[in-house]
């Protein structure tokens, strides 16, 4: 997260396995990714549309293979100004051979616990 809130797209995609799932909630489906380059282009129409945009990791919870991350969101808006400070969305990374092999975004923290510690 630290090399995405940099803008170093590429250090941020690293440890992404080539087949990466990037799985958005339902009302934003229409922009889930697979692969890198596909995320990396999501990424940059953020950019377009944000003159600032952070993620801040609040806590983290190792369910083993999967680790939920509780997310804050700073951004700003380009041209508008309109900021914008909240949980929005959390995240549920999976991890195979040490890569990241899916990403996947809860609107609410109590659902992505669930989805990192279900077996």
């Amino acid at each position: 997260m630290a090399a995405y809130n940099r803008r170093d797209f590429d250090a941020a995609a690293a440890d992404f396995d080539p087949e990466i799932e990037w799985v958005l909630p339902d009302l934003q489906r229409s922009d889930s990714a697979r692969g890198p380059d596909e995320i990396r282009r999501f990424w940059e129409g953020l950019d377009e549309t944000f003159d600032e945009l952070r993620l801040d990791p609040q806590e983290t919870v190792d369910g083993g293979d999967r680790v939920a991350v509780r997310l804050r969101y700073y951004a700003l808006g380009k041209g508008s100004g309109v900021e914008i400070e909240d949980e929005l969305y959390h995240q549920v990374a999976t991890f195979r051979d040490g890569r990241i092999v899916r990403i996947e975004y809860f609107t609410d923290w109590p659902s992505a616990l669930e989805a990192a510690t279900a077996r």
